[in-house]
């Protein structure tokens, strides 16, 4: 990430550090962002593409999961975490993510992530095309090609 643009970001949510997110060294543990991510996408999948309504709704994987550390997120703070979809395949999609740590309403990148999440057939385990109208949606919302 070279520079963070928050306006190519048309979704994000915004919650409180919590006491059990710290590690010894009074900082958000690494391990946390991963469930900063998660919370994102389900908020996503939820207010954007009309999923996620039960748990028959998950037919998509992580695949794989890239996050580069930029800034610690201390105890007070809170976490913003801006969401797209920065690409869709045939099978596959990217998460692009930017966790924000938010202090006295300045914020600043904490890290940047990507996020590929397969489309697959829970009955086989196998992956599949997404579905037209999940793509569909995704497409619409974020204007992508």
């Amino acid at each position: 990430m070279k520079t963070f643009d928050p306006s190519i970001f048309k979704h994000s949510i915004t919650f409180p550090v919590r006491f059990m997110d710290l590690d010894a060294l009074n900082h958000v543990n690494n391990a946390r962002y991963l469930n900063y991510l998660e919370e994102a996408r389900i908020k996503y999948s939820k207010d954007i593409l009309d999923t996620y309504h039960s748990i028959e709704d998950l037919k998509v994987l992580v695949a794989r999961v890239e996050i580069d550390y930029l800034f610690p997120i201390e105890f007070g703070s809170d976490v913003k975490v801006y969401t797209r979809v920065a690409k869709v395949g045939t099978k596959s999609f990217n998460f692009e993510c930017v966790i924000c740590s938010v202090t006295n309403g300045k914020e600043i990148p904490a890290a940047h992530s990507i996020v590929t999440l397969v489309s697959f057939d829970p009955k086989t385990g196998k992956s599949v095309e997404i579905d037209r109208v999940l793509k569909a949606r995704i497409v619409s919302f974020e204007g992508l090609k």
